[in-house]
């Protein structure tokens, strides 16, 4: 969850700098507090910086120097002051430690260090990984010493190791992302790639069981069970600079929800020898089975409908409840998980479960290099680019997308689905545009003051509905929530009275009029009726015009509710890049 980055031989010698520009653009990762680590010029002491609160505008008042470390932080392991904020140090202030993931022996490894002298300053797990690495670097050089206290570490975790007496950064990986950068004689180490990639796009994503270790002469790769060196093949990413830039938006959020028209159809030209490989698969009899988690859970529950629309049966679970489920997995299982940044502590449980059953796992990813691309038998990788913002919505239609296309490629016709996504990315092109906004801004002067919204959709918008209510919950903190049409009179309309907002999402197909039948019966209750639709209907007190694209009319719909949301954040003053109580990579169970 937390973010992490460290330089060497920082070319400016203002290493404190770099890594507070570094860790502003690992902020989605964290923000109840951030912190620094620095060597100073000519000086043995750790110089160390840390506040509570976003990062926002701050500046650091650290010396000059060329070797830091820093992180961004959401917490679990003790409260949100300055003392639990990352990094933190041993006794002798020789030794700063950052991390993310969850240390779930630290209680016996911290009982045990007070017992020999140790004095801990705070309520953080992460600090008994210092201390330990003091104490076992009493006996064995740095290396050992760091390796070691991380493999005695229960849990996923990654942590970084700041060494005044080597002048070294130590990383090791478990679980939680790392990723190292090689610049041009200046080194560096992120969660994420957009964390350097001013400075670099030669990068090594560090594999469950690595470690590196940055000196000014370079990287070295390690294999952390044997502590033998390894061959450190580095990759050449495609990424550029401004993917993970603002671009002029005033928000991320917002600049990602205008990348759709370009994501969108992207995702028709890649991928194809992998959709090949799959789609044989299913046409042999393999069962599809996806699993999820949040909007990628959403994401499953509408490729159900693709699937069962083109004749082809599916299941789909929530990565965290699909456990009792493993058993009917088998060797003719096609097991699909979905993650933006393939990370999902759930989601890898539920793939991991899967695999060993047998089952063929497909990873349809965002992020590069992540966990679950490694674990799987194929990847399907969504090409969407950076995702900044906590709350997805390129990498969620890239990755519908992407299903849709295996859907047609199963049944055989994988040109009729990349026709139909080029279509529908001309299409929005033309839709996403200031008109729109500013139809959707009136729309949330209106909402602004509400606590309670209310939607329903049938078939695929169903699944579209649970999407848009979770934009808005996540991106404005309204209540918000989602129901199956059907399910209006078993319960769900006693919550309607007279001036309750009640979205309506329907599309031009065989559900629109029993759709508009339950829009009949919010409205005889007094319900505000707000229609999203192609077509506009009497039921409906506003209409926001949506596209006319059949089933592929579930994506404008969705993209009206990202906007929604984050007009209506804006109104209320939230951060929408960077939610409250939420992170972007959720590594931990």
């Amino acid at each position: 969850m937390c973010g992490i980055f460290a330089v060497v031989n920082d070319k400016s010698n203002q290493a404190a700098q770099t890594t507070l520009i570094g860790l502003k653009k690992l902020e989605y990762r964290g923000y109840d507090s951030w912190g620094i680590a620095l060597i100073p010029e000519k000086r043995k002491k750790i110089k160390v910086e840390k506040h509570i609160g976003k990062i926002g505008q701050a500046e650091t008042k650290l010396p000059n120097g060329n070797i830091a470390i820093g992180h961004t932080r959401w917490a679990t392991h003790g409260g949100v002051t300055d003392r639990n904020a990352h990094p933190h140090l041993d006794c002798k202030k020789e030794i700063a430690v950052i991390h993310n993931g969850i240390v779930e022996n630290y209680k016996v490894i911290k009982s045990n260090l007070s017992n020999k002298g140790h004095v801990f300053k705070s309520e953080t797990d992460t600090e008994v990984i210092a201390h330990l690495i003091e104490e076992k670097s009493k006996k064995v050089p740095i290396i050992k010493a760091v390796f070691d206290t991380f493999n005695s570490l229960v849990g996923s975790n990654a942590i970084v190791v700041l060494d005044t007496n080597t002048e070294t950064v130590l990383a090791c990986r478990n679980g939680s992302p790392l990723v190292a950068g090689i610049g041009n004689n200046q080194f560096f180490l992120g969660s994420d790639v957009p964390a350097f990639l001013k400075f670099t796009n030669r990068v090594h994503f560090l594999h469950d069981g690595e470690a590196v270790v940055l000196s000014k002469k370079g990287v070295k790769l390690y294999d952390l069970k044997s502590g033998n060196e390894k061959m450190l093949n580095a990759q050449i990413l495609d990424w550029k600079m401004e993917d993970a830039e603002k671009g002029g938006y005033q928000h991320f959020l917002l600049k990602e929800i205008v990348e759709q028209k370009n994501t969108i159809p992207k995702t028709a030209k890649i991928n194809k020898p992998a959709l090949k490989t799959i789609s044989e698969k299913i046409r042999n009899g393999y069962k599809i089975v996806m699993s999820a988690c949040g909007t990628a859970y959403y994401c499953t529950l509408a490729a159900k409908y693709f699937f069962a629309q083109l004749g082809i049966e599916s299941e789909t679970y929530g990565s965290y409840e699909y456990l009792p489920f493993t058993k009917f997995a088998n060797k003719k299982t096609v097991f699909i998980s979905v993650s933006q940044s393939g990370e999902t502590a759930d989601t890898l449980i539920a793939a991991r479960a899967a695999k060993k059953q047998g089952a063929y796992i497909v990873a349809v990813v965002n992020a590069r290099g992540s966990t679950l691309e490694r674990l799987a038998d194929s990847t399907l990788s969504v090409g969407a680019g950076p995702e900044i913002a906590v709350v997805s919505t390129k990498a969620f239609t890239a990755q519908l997308s992407t299903l849709y296309l295996l859907a047609h490629y199963a049944i055989n016709k994988p040109e009729k689905g990349i026709s139909k996504i080029y279509q529908l990315g001309k299409s929005l092109e033309k839709w996403i545009n200031t008109k729109l906004f500013t139809q959707i801004t009136k729309l949330a002067a209106t909402l602004i003051n509400n606590e309670d919204l209310y939607l329903i959709g049938k078939h695929l918008n169903y699944p579209a509905s649970l999407e848009f209510a979770l934009k808005i919950k996540e991106s404005s903190y309204i209540h918000s929530e989602a129901f199956a049409a059907g399910e209006l009179k078993h319960g769900v309309i006693t919550l309607i009275q007279k001036g309750t907002p009640c979205f309506v999402l329907s599309s031009n197909d065989e559900a629109k009029d029993e759709v508009l039948s339950s829009a009949a019966e919010l409205k005889a209750r007094g319900g505000k009726i707000i229609g999203i639709s192609p077509v506009k209907s009497a039921e409906f007190d506003f209409h926001i015009k949506t596209l006319d694209l059949g089933d592929l009319t579930f994506f404008p719909n969705v993209i009206v509710g990202q906007l929604l949301g984050y007009y209506l954040g804006i109104g209320r003053g939230t951060d929408p890049d960077k939610p409250r109580n939420l992170a972007k990579s959720v590594t931990v169970k």
